[in-house]
Order: structure tokens, then sequence, then C-alpha cells
């Protein structure tokens, strides 16, 4: 059961060095955090690498941080180092002119539609699931996914509409009742 943490109390906890709030941090911010990176490197496995990398340096340093905001410290972490991978990467251009992204981190209700997004795709069965996550998240086309998988190609397309069709279903009136 996990017990609900003031961001002070888990700054704290962590700098001690409590693995199981550090733990339950990775746990509650990665997806986020993954899918912001990928906003920036479009690549999921750079992305995760990227999020990943991020809380071992917090780790390893958490004694010497004083943080304000964890929530900041993360974030601006992961795009910092999005940025310096992006600029390690030949024809470099500047990301935030070209493709209009975020500078500050998301609201709290961007976060939490992300986290129902994230979750609901993690509900998926594991093949849409997986089929999903290899068209909209690594950019394969339905042919090359269904050469991947050794499926038809209408399997994927049948696949991805019902998955599509789920997080319809289940956003739209979502959306709907945020603009009101």
């Amino acid at each position: 059961m996990q017990i609900p943490r003031s961001e002070k109390e888990i700054v704290r906890l962590i700098a001690r060095g409590d693995e199981h709030v550090f733990e339950e941090l990775f746990r509650s911010s990665y997806a986020r955090l993954s899918l912001f990176a990928f906003r920036y490197l479009s690549d999921r496995q750079e992305a995760e690498n990227i999020v990943q990398m991020v809380f071992i340096r917090y780790w390893e340093k958490r004694k010497e941080l004083k943080l304000e905001s964890l929530n900041s410290y993360l974030t601006t972490a992961v795009r910092n180092s999005c940025l310096n991978e992006l600029k390690r990467r030949p024809h470099f251009y500047s990301v935030e002119d070209q493709f209009n992204l975020p500078e500050e981190e998301n609201s709290a209700e961007e976060d939490e539609l992300v986290g129902e997004v994230l979750k609901a795709i993690e509900e998926m069965p594991p093949r849409r699931r997986e089929i999903f996550k290899m068209s909209r998240f690594d950019g394969f086309k339905y042919k090359e996914i269904a050469g991947k998988l050794g499926i038809s190609q209408k399997t994927v397309e049948a696949q991805m509409g019902k998955a599509l069709k789920t997080l319809r279903e289940m956003f739209n009136p979502m959306i709907a009742h945020k603009k009101d």
C-alpha cells in the first residue's frame, strides 16, 4: 500500500537513502517522464534510457541536492538530457523552434490525462498493446509491424482500430468534460 507523502518528505527520505521511497517515486514518475522525453526524441528506447539515467544521477547526488520541487527537478533534468542528446545527433536544429515543444512542465491536468492514457494502454491485451506501441511510440507503419510480428497487415489494422476505439471511448467524455 502506497502512503501519500509530501514532496519535501520524499526528498528528505531519499536523501537519507530510503530505497523503497525512491522506487515508489520511480514507478509513479517513469511513464510520464518517458512520454515527456519521447516528445523530444521520437525514440521510445532512447527516451526510457534518458529517464533511467536521470533517476540514477538523482540517486547518486541525492545527498548534495537541495530541491524546492522534485517534479520540476526531474522534468527539467529529463528535458536538458533530451536537448543534450539531440545536440549530439547530426543535423541538430533548435528543437523548441522546430517542433513547438513544451518549455515548462505539464499542468497537473495534462499530467493526469497522460497518466490515464498510459494506464489505458498498459491495460490493453498484450498483442494489441504491442502493436499500438510499435505504431504510435516507435513510428512503425502497419506493414512493418505485420512483418516484424509475423501477422497480417489486416490483423494490425484491426488491432489498431480496436485500440483507438477504446481510447476514444474512454477519453472523449473526459476531454469534453475538461472543456466545460
